[in-house]
């Protein structure tokens, strides 16, 4: 069970066939839509055979890493089942964050065992790919031991950590991801746009947020949370809160909802640590429903 080929020759199939190849495994081969690209990520990983050969490429191995766009994972591994490309035995891997391990039914029809796993970190080329994925967590999902223990063991290769999920957990597990991630980037979008409003230039507020925003992220590491939450409304200042709201509904009116969710839901993180009184929490809520309603 290690040789391995790989369905997709983007950035993540090529690192995961490198790291799986510097580790002993043998990656027979290497298949994209595109043979330019098949060829190099063949020429990176340094074996396999390269090819636009979607079912040849997965018959040739025991394992087989579907490592193509979410979108397109369901009618590639339906597309290698129709034409037998599966075999028997043998383990069909997707790396979907979004994706339960339902995706591959069509292999698992064919008689292949079936997992996701999917690398919880961010992957924008081969090079950083390959820098990030070891110590990262890896979700796996599947109703399969036998399949999980492969999984696990390839988990291992990589340096990695299990991350367990129930089965149909993927969309809130992917949903959580996204909310970490992605809206961490649109939240200090938000900040720099209100600071932006304050006459500063956006370059210079950022340099300047970077330092407490790395802050706020070494105190999460170490405490955790609720525990890292600081400002006014960890600490009931109502007053404060009143002076956001009445700045952003004179100057940005169209961030004052965005504003008041994100408020309400501060609140709740703030009733959990134990920092806010019930009172506070009350007078918080009205003037975030006040403005909201703006």
């Amino acid at each position: 069970m290690k040789n391995t080929a790989i369905i997709g020759a983007g950035a993540v199939g090529t690192a995961m066939g490198y790291l799986l190849s510097s580790a002993g495994y043998t990656v027979t081969g290497i298949a994209s839509r595109s043979l330019e690209s098949a060829v190099k990520a063949r020429d990176f990983i340094g074996q396999g055979e390269a090819s636009t050969d979607l079912a040849g490429t997965a018959s040739s191995a025991g394992i087989v890493l579907i490592t193509t766009s979410d979108d397109a994972v369901r009618q590639v591994c339906e597309g290698i089942a129709h034409r037998d490309g599966f075999r028997p035995g043998s383990l069909v891997v997707h790396t979907s964050g979004a994706l339960s391990v339902d995706a591959l039914v069509s292999a698992k029809d064919k008689g292949a065992s079936t997992v996701s796993m999917h690398p919880l970190q961010s992957l924008p080329s081969v090079q950083e790919a390959i820098k990030n994925i070891p110590g990262s967590y890896f979700c796996l999902e599947s109703d399969d031991e036998s399949a999980l223990d492969t999984a696990r063991e390839m988990v291992r290769v990589f340096q990695g950590k299990v991350l367990n999920i129930q089965l149909g957990g993927k969309p809130l597990y992917h949903a959580g991801a996204a909310v970490v991630s992605n809206f961490l980037v649109a939240t200090i979008g938000f900040g720099l746009q209100l600071h932006e409003s304050a006459g500063i230039d956006r370059q210079d507020s950022l340099n300047a947020l970077l330092p407490l925003i790395q802050g706020t992220l070494k105190n999460i590491e170490k405490i955790g949370i609720p525990a890292a939450l600081t400002g006014p409304i960890a600490r009931g200042d109502a007053q404060t809160v009143e002076d956001h709201l009445a700045s952003i509904s004179r100057e940005n009116p169209d961030l004052l909802g965005l504003y008041c969710e994100l408020g309400r839901y501060t609140v709740k993180l703030a009733l959990e640590k134990g920092s806010l009184k019930e009172n506070d929490a009350r007078k918080i809520l009205e003037l975030l429903s006040r403005y909201g309603s703006h």
